[in-house]
């Protein structure tokens, strides 16, 4: 389950290999080793064990077991999961609760179980009891619009579509606009269809074409709900992302553009409201994403912000427009004159800072850091006297006790610099990525038992992550680098590694773990590198990459729910556009070479180091079968490859009793790797180990791997 935040283009779901063969188990599951805890000790319920470290996973994955907070201040409710081997979707009225929340006095809504399932988004119409849903059935992402009764607890299917990419309400809430796609592989047909919530009669306003196709966005209505916004790919070229206007009185409505076509343009997003009757959205097309207006009248698009960050949300408040803006070193709230795009007050931030929902003069924002789990402040922006800049009145909302802090905090964060392989054209000097570097505080005192993990991709964050502290209390350290390709720095670095999938990106990583052996005093063979998603092919990838001076002898892999051939990747997904932008071409000769190149699948040969491999069965994002075809190659080879699969999971693995499972089977790959023992070839080489059968001996690693946090719902796998 995942509650989605809100992205300029968000997320996808792959279409299963076709064919029943094709995802059939490479060979029949065999029990997963179980170690036995030293004679006379028992192992609680939920603790897992590295060498002789026990840790208790239960504080990290559920000690403080809310999450994925979403709020309508318009009619005061609060709305989160609570998680455990159970997701319960819980909701709580702010007026009259104490500060901080008691959130374990919130009603649950429903009895639905949402680790079963996806849950992407929310809304309460005003003065409603129904609530609105872009959810699944069954963790397979095929998403649609439901009701839930927050009386009653009934749950409805609303819409039945293949894919729904995004709703947005009109200001009255009496309609509902959303982009529904049809097809089961591209090209898809995606239309625009307008809902009267009284009646229940729909219309489908207006569809796509190839050279303007809809993509993930949340469709906002116009003044007078006689226009609708919402986002589209030129050519379905993800670097052409533009915002489109329909006119819902005209006689046969057209999309039509109202960003600057000629420009490159990665993201986009329209703000819910409007300001004299102008459209306020935030685009890149500077290199950084600022905030832009929009006159109907006109049809003038002005640019009023110019940030060298990133505005990651914003909401159209009384006082102005409040933003967020940041980089992976720290963030900055402020408020913008929507008119001049003045900046009428800001307050830094040293944490990653996420905006849940503003309203009047109150917004709810929440921030995390390395060492901060979670806190939500509910803020009053209210005006100076004599026209001074607004002041941010914050009250904590939600906060972490002191005693689960300390149980749950185990790094120590350094943001460091680290030198890769080429020149930055901005400095003229030598590049450096970004990282934090995560240390424990209590290191193993056996050096030979010293291990650094590498985050292959989506690293750098700010973020709390439940993975690198389970780790650093395991008395292991990770290193969690932005190699290039990654958000938080602007366009330009984000789209260095476009059409170079495989390539320099993990070059980075190469150069990242020569810095960790260089400084940390380690071996080869005590680094290693793990993921999740891209994160999960970046790491097949640079365990089979080829023999070349860049190469990095690394000494174990762990990829979560990774792709290993991008060919029938391609053929499977549901976001072929993202494998175009980062891959190239398969139907050029040198598109096609160069992905071949670069699939870990046609490279199992050069495997040396043992590599665990993890997927959730119903994973529709990246299908089961492209870990299921390297494990399958790995064991018909003898290479040193552990496959563990998760039944009735997707994308991520919920539910406590899962992910202790998954922490415990990386912790066994860790151990093995210590003490220098190979996988048996044959029949345990790899194993196949289904979710339910007996732990191992290893010790915890937190949420799915690659995000330190829950499974992203990204543009891209």
């Amino acid at each position: 389950m995942l509650l989605r935040p809100r992205l300029a283009s968000l997320c996808c779901a792959l279409a299963l290999l076709a064919g029943a063969a094709a995802c059939a188990p490479p060979n029949e599951a065999i029990p997963y080793p179980d170690t036995e805890p030293p004679l006379g000790e028992a192992r609680p319920t939920g603790t897992v064990r590295y060498f002789d470290r026990a840790i208790d996973l239960e504080p990290f994955l559920v000690g403080f077991p809310y999450g994925e907070f979403r709020a309508e201040l318009a009619e005061d409710r609060l709305f989160f999961l609570e998680h455990g081997d159970r997701y319960t979707l819980r909701a709580l009225r702010l007026t009259g609760a104490g500060a901080p929340l008691d959130l374990g006095a919130a009603a649950a809504v429903g009895d639905v179980d949402w680790s079963t399932r996806s849950l992407w988004d929310l809304h309460l119409p005003r003065g409603s009891n129904t609530l609105w849903l872009h959810a699944d059935a069954s963790n397979d992402e095929r998403m649609n619009l439901w009701t839930l009764d927050l009386e009653g607890g009934a749950l409805a299917q609303v819409t039945d579509f293949d894919y729904l990419y995004g709703f947005g309400f009109s200001a009255d809430d009496a309609l509902v606009a959303y982009l529904a796609r049809t097809g089961a592989h591209a090209p898809y047909r995606t239309c625009l269809r307008l809902r009267t919530i009284a009646s229940g009669e729909e219309r489908e306003v207006v569809c796509d074409t190839p050279s303007l196709t809809f993509t993930w966005s949340s469709p906002r209505f116009g003044a007078g709900g006689r226009e609708v916004y919402f986002n589209a790919l030129g050519g379905g070229d993800r670097n052409r992302e533009q915002i489109v206007a329909v006119d819902l009185t005209a006689a046969k409505p057209s999309a039509r553009v109202i960003t600057e076509a000629g420009v490159t343009r990665s993201s986009a997003f329209v703000l819910r409201g409007l300001v004299d009757d102008q459209l306020l959205f935030v685009a890149n097309d500077d290199g950084y994403a600022n905030l832009f207006a929009y006159a109907p009248k006109t049809r003038e698009v002005r640019q009023l912000t110019r940030l060298r960050e990133d505005i990651v949300d914003a909401r159209i408040v009384d006082a102005g427009v409040f933003a967020i803006h940041r980089t992976p070193l720290g963030s900055t709230l402020v408020v913008v004159d929507p008119r001049s795009g003045k900046i009428l007050g800001q307050q830094r931030v040293p944490g990653t800072a996420s905006l849940i929902d503003g309203e009047g003069e109150r917004v709810l924002w929440s921030q995390e850091s390395p060492d901060l789990l979670f806190e939500a402040n509910l803020s009053r922006v209210t005006p100076t006297p004599g026209g001074g800049a607004p002041g941010l009145q914050n009250q904590r909302l939600i906060t972490v006790g002191d005693d689960l802090a300390n149980k749950v905090v185990h790094c120590k964060a350094e943001a460091v610099k680290i030198p890769t392989f080429d020149t930055d054209p901005a400095t003229g000097r030598r590049r450096e990525l970004h990282a934090y570097v995560l240390r424990p505080r209590a290191p193993l005192a056996e050096p030979a038992r010293r291990l650094a993990l590498i985050r292959a991709f989506y690293g750098g964050e700010n973020l709390y992550s439940a993975f690198d502290q389970v780790m650093c209390a395991a008395g292991l350290t990770v290193i969690s680098p932005s190699v290039r390709g990654s958000d938080g720095f602007g366009k330009a670095f984000a789209a260095l590694n476009d059409r170079d999938l495989g390539g320099a990106e993990i070059v980075d990583v190469f150069e990242v773990a020569r810095w960790a052996q260089a400084t940390m005093g380690l071996t080869p063979a005590q680094i290693g590198v793990f993921g999740g998603s891209h994160g999960g092919y970046a790491v097949m990838r640079a365990l089979t990459y080829q023999d070349a001076p860049e190469r990095f002898p690394l000494g174990f892999g762990m990829a979560h729910a990774g792709f290993s051939d991008v060919l029938t990747f391609f053929r499977a997904t549901n976001i072929p556009d993202w494998v175009l932008l980062e891959a190239g071409d398969p139907a050029t000769p040198e598109g096609l070479a160069r992905i071949q190149d670069r699939s870990p699948l046609g490279h199992v040969d050069r495997l040396r180091a043992p590599l665990l491999l993890t997927h959730g069965e119903r994973d529709a994002r990246v299908p089961v079968a492209e870990s299921r075809q390297l494990a399958a190659r790995a064991k018909a080879m003898g290479k040193p490859v552990t496959y563990v699969e998760f039944p009735g999971q997707g994308h991520g693995i919920e539910g406590l009793a899962r992910q202790v499972e998954l922490y415990q089977a990386r912790f066994d790959l860790l151990t093995e790797v210590v003490r220098g023992a190979e996988p048996e070839v044959g029949a345990s080489a790899p194993a196949v180990k289904p979710a339910g059968a007996p732990a191992g001996t290893g010790a915890p690693a937190g949420a799915p791997a690659g995000t330190g946090a829950r499974p992203r719902p990204a543009p891209g796998p």
